[in-house]
């Protein structure tokens, strides 16, 4: 859950000129590889993180989860970052926002269905649990074939991960053919659910939590949104540096820091067998 945050928080800070740049700026996408902090001091957390609190906050609370997503876009859509990095009039599409307010079905493509899932990854203890609370959580408002069976498939190595499966079983299931280095050159914005073949290669050609992140920011196109959904599954994978975790806890609101200390409280009591 953290690992979404974090690729927020990373990717905040390299959106916006991705989003209304038309060449691709290499040098740019790539000075996140050599940078010496991950998380910028003028970083900020975004949709990805308020509703991945949403899913988290409707699995400790027994609350549906249209329910949740729509009471925390209403609540937040305004509430830009003061940062000079931020240059989006709202946290959230007008088309998630349009669905929250009664005015759109929800039948979209869009990533958005994958980087709030990972709590669903994390909090449920067997494989049919996971993958049925991963349609609940992504039908609402992305009730389309593309996320659900991304959303499926994103799930479900997070609980594989956590299982013990090992990487390279993983990589032989899931990793679609890409090289790193080709992304970084010609991958553009995509906001759809196609955007997780690129985060699975990225996953499996990364050795540690934070080279995932950095890969995932380097290729460029929607940062924030990439690198959420490829830290999900890396911390399933690789877990999480201590000071990194401590880092973004606090860049967040009480609230979440609350959600995020419970949610990590059950998932040990799974683990534990309780």
């Amino acid at each position: 859950m953290l690992g979404a945050i974090i690729g927020d928080l990373v990717g905040s800070v390299y959106e916006y000129d991705e989003f209304v740049n038309k060449e691709i700026n290499l040098s740019k996408r790539l000075s996140i590889l050599t940078k010496e902090k991950l998380i910028d001091e003028n970083s900020f957390y975004s949709d990805d993180t308020i509703l991945t609190i949403a899913v988290l906050n409707a699995i400790l609370n027994n609350i549906p989860y249209e329910e949740n997503l729509k009471k925390y876009c209403l609540k937040y859509y305004r509430q830009i970052p003061n940062t000079k990095a931020n240059h989006f009039k709202y946290m959230f599409s007008p088309g998630f926002i349009k669905w929250c307010q009664g005015k759109t079905d929800g039948c979209s493509i869009g990533n958005g269905a994958l980087m709030r899932l990972s709590p669903v990854g994390y909090l449920f203890n067997n494989e049919k649990d996971v993958l049925e609370e991963s349609i609940k959580a992504t039908k609402p408002s992305h009730n389309s074939a593309l996320a659900l069976d991304a959303s499926k498939i994103m799930t479900k190595i997070i609980f594989k991960a956590r299982q013990g499966v090992s990487k390279e079983i993983l990589k032989q299931q899931f990793c679609p053919e890409f090289t790193l280095e080709d992304l970084q050159k010609t991958n553009t914005f995509d906001s759809t659910c196609l955007v997780l073949d690129k985060c699975l290669h990225i996953l499996f050609s990364s050795n540690s939590f934070e080279e995932a992140i950095r890969n995932a920011v380097s290729i460029g196109g929607d940062t924030d949104t990439v690198a959420a959904i490829t830290g999900s599954m890396a911390e399933a994978l690789y877990g999480i540096d201590d000071n990194i975790k401590d880092i973004a806890f606090a860049k967040l609101p009480k609230s979440f820091q609350q959600d995020l200390t419970k949610g990590y409280q059950k998932i040990k009591n799974i683990d534990r067998g309780k």
